[in-house]
């Protein structure tokens, strides 16, 4: 007989802990010679879900939901989120952790009301370009300037979860409607046509539609990680760990090299 299996919504949270992360963070920002850290709640792949091993933003605060972030000083810790979690950031965050109204309340003004000066430290894989950029030019006007570095909650994480290994799979011709060599194809001479030499895909969304590959990195979506480079000759760099391919590397074909994600 079947077993049947039934997807669970409950979220983990750890409120309670919040308080005594917080302070082990600041410790670490001390050490840095930062004022402030900001801790976003995307991954380097800058997609809404994200693995165990990149919830951060819920390790420290508690907080659960899909978007937002903290700022977190050496006095103060806001959590942004927006109108769909003004109610579920209070239950699941404790002092002094203190709930912010976004984006009524952007992060510049933010900050430049509760810090007025000093150093924003911020990992830059899990900022976008255009969102560092837009925060500067907030920043502008006063003494507060922005420090990429390493991830500090990485460093006080002890018990994080390893990253994902799921082993990816094909996605057969038949069901996606076209070959991953015609869309390689067609997309190319998109980029030909724009004067473009080739374009990176940071999203595994886009890497699994375009090579027709599953995955099984992140629960209830059925992506893959990895980074990927089209160029304008159709031909794909996929930076994905060599463990997760094993299965789909006739799939993939001569014009797909993979390459180290870590190099």
């Amino acid at each position: 007989m079947n077993k049947a299996v039934y997807q669970s919504f409950e979220a983990s949270s750890e409120p309670e802990k919040g308080p005594e992360r917080l302070e082990m963070l600041r410790a670490e920002m001390r050490k840095a010679d930062l004022d402030a850290f900001l801790v976003p709640r995307s991954d380097v792949h800058q997609g809404e879900y994200v693995a165990p091993a990149d919830e951060r933003l819920a390790w420290l605060t508690g907080f659960t939901g899909s978007a937002g972030f903290c700022a977190a000083t050496l006095r103060s810790a806001g959590v942004f989120v927006d109108g769909r979690y003004r109610v579920q950031v209070k239950e699941q965050t404790r002092a002094p952790f203190v709930p912010v109204d976004w984006p009524e309340v952007s992060l510049g003004d933010w900050l430049k009301e509760t810090l007025t000066a000093g150093i924003v430290g911020f990992d830059p894989w899990l900022h976008s370009a255009q969102e560092i950029k837009s925060l500067k030019n907030t920043l502008a006007s006063c003494d507060i300037t922005l420090r990429p570095v390493e991830n500090l909650i990485d460093k006080i994480w002890q018990d994080r979860p390893s990253p994902p290994m799921g082993l990816a799979r094909t996605f057969t011709d038949d069901l996606s409607g076209e070959r991953h060599l015609d869309k390689r194809t067609r997309l190319a001479e998109q980029l030909r046509t724009g004067g473009h030499s080739g374009a990176f895909l940071s999203l595994p969304d886009s890497i699994c539609w375009l090579l027709n590959i599953r995955g099984q990195d992140v629960a209830h979506n059925p992506i893959v990680h990895g980074f990927a480079v089209l160029h304008d000759d159709a031909r794909i760099d996929l930076f994905m760990h060599p463990e997760k391919v094993t299965e789909i590397r006739g799939h993939l074909g001569n014009d797909v090299t993979l390459r180290n994600p870590h190099k």
